[in-house]
Order: structure tokens, then C-alpha cells, then sequence
């Protein structure tokens, strides 16, 4: 999934319309509003964010938690970045990855891994309403097109799966490491591919 995404990304970032950024939309309330929840998504906010659910993965004891969290907020956010540094002179910037998206989007893919099974639905209910609502105020304002919406949500989605893993074999991997702390999940994947060699 996540090789499929980068591809996907790389094909979206070549193919994209090169023309220039519209104006800027209409002062309607509508638009004050988009622009205003968009302003309240920064750096700090994020990093207030990731520093919650880290948190999270502390008191749930999660092996990995705090690792997975930070690769996939971080990991994505510095990939979309990269990605509008590469492809700025390019492609349109309303074509490039939106940059709150990507940190909302990579927060609800955090969120739904640290969260208990009781909570998973309510933090993935409210995260995809939250990004929908980032991607909506985005398009408002003008500052994503269609093609920077799916080149976002395809950062993060190269992300997303590869932490999923990650967190889906890491109670074995904390287990192996208990019995032996030099038997690390790194030597376990370097043995696996040594099998099939």
C-alpha cells in the first residue's frame, strides 16, 4: 500500500496541471471561516497533538507507540514538504501536497493506531470528519486543488500502512526483545529475509 502510494503520488506530482495559482476567493464568511480553521492547524498545534498521543501510547503501554506516532505525523509532514520543495517550480501550488491536510490526515492515522479498541471508532469518526473539513476549507480558500487533496492524502497513505505494520508485529518484537534485549525487531526482519534468500 505504501509503494502503491508513493507511485501514485510521484504519477499525480509529474502529470498536474502546470498553471498558475487562482486568486485569491471572495471575502465571504464562508471563506473568513475555512481560512480561520486552516490558520488554527500550525506547527504548535501538531506538535501539542503528537505530543498527546504519545501520551496515549505511554499509559497504554503500546511497544513502539511513541515511535509509530512520531514516524507517521513527522514522517508524513516532512514527505509533503519535500515533496512541494521538489515539485514547487513545476507544478501549480494548489497541485502540490496541502500541508494541514497532511498533518491532519497523518494525525488521524496516529490517533486510530494508539487508540484503545473501544475508543477506535470515535477517533476515526471524528478524524475523517476533521479531515474532510480541512479538505473542504482548503478548496474554499483556494489553496488545494483537487490534485493537492489526493497528493496529501497519498503522502500520508504512504505512512499510514508501513506504521500500521509496524504496530500490528510490535507485541512480538517487544516480547522478543524482553527475553533478549540484543534480539531486536531489526534482527527478527534481518533473519525473515535471510530465508528467503
Amino acid at each position: 500500500m505504501s509503494g502503491l502510494s508513493a507511485s501514485a503520488l510521484l504519477a499525480l506530482l509529474i502529470s498536474a496541471p502546470h498553471m498558475a495559482s487562482p486568486a485569491s476567493a471572495d471575502a465571504t464568511p464562508v471563506a473568513a471561516l475555512a481560512s480561520a480553521a486552516l490558520g488554527a492547524i500550525d506547527v504548535t498545534t501538531v506538535l501539542i497533538a503528537v505530543a498527546v498521543l504519545a501520551a496515549v501510547a505511554v499509559l497504554r503501554k503500546l511497544p513502539y507507540g511513541i515511535g509509530v506516532v512520531i514516524a507517521c505525523t513527522i514522517g508524513s509532514v516532512v514527505t509533503g514538504e519535500l515533496a512541494r520543495e521538489f515539485a514547487g517550480s513545476s507544478v501549480a501550488p494548489t497541485g502540490l501536497p496541502h500541508g494541514q491536510l497532511v498533518a491532519t490526515t497523518a494525525l488521524l492515522g496516529a490517533a486510530s493506531m494508539v487508540a484503545s479498541s473501544a475508543w477506535r471508532p470515535v477517533v476515526l469518526g471524528l478524524g475523517t470528519t476533521a479531515t474532510l473539513a480541512v479538505a473542504a476549507a482548503a478548496l474554499i480558500t483556494g489553496s488545494a486543488s483537487i490534485v493537492g487533496i489526493a497528493s496529501a492524502l497519498l503522502v500520508v497513505f504512504m505512512w499510514w500502512p508501513a506504521c500500521s505494520i509496524v504496530m500490528l508485529y510490535s507485541p512480538d518484537a517487544a516480547a522478543r526483545e524482553a527475553r533478549n534485549p540484543l534480539d531486536t525487531a531489526a534482527m527478527a526482519v534481518q533473519r525473515k529475509m535471510g530465508r528467503f534468500r
